[in-house]
C-alpha cells in the first residue's frame, strides 16, 4: 500500500488481477487489511462520461472506492 500525497489522508491499495481459464478475480478488501476500518455499505454506481456524481459533504465517513474502469477523481474537503 503506498500512501498518495496529493489528496491529505488518501491510501491507496495495489490490486492483483487473479487470470484462470474461466476470467478473472480480483479480490478488493479484506476485514484484516490495514486500511479497513469498519463495514458501513458495498454498491456498485456507473457515471456517464462528463458527468459528475457525488458532489456532497459528510462531516464524517470514510469510503473504500475501487474504480473497475476508466478514471476516477476525488476530493476530500479538506481545508475548504
Amino acid at each position: 500500500m503506498k500512501k498518495v500525497d496529493k489528496i491529505e489522508g488518501l491510501k491507496v491499495k495495489n490490486l492483483r488481477v487473479i487470470p484462470d481459464e474461466r476470467g478473472w478475480l480480483m479480490e478488493i478488501l479484506w476485514s484484516d487489511d490495514v486500511i479497513f476500518e469498519k463495514f458501513g455499505q458495498v454498491y456498485i454506481t456507473t457515471a456517464y462520461p462528463g458527468v459528475i456524481k457525488g458532489w456532497h459533504y459528510h462531516k464524517i465517513q470514510t469510503d473504500n472506492f475501487t474504480c473497475i474502469k476508466g478514471m476516477m477523481k476525488g476530493f476530500n474537503g479538506i481545508g475548504t
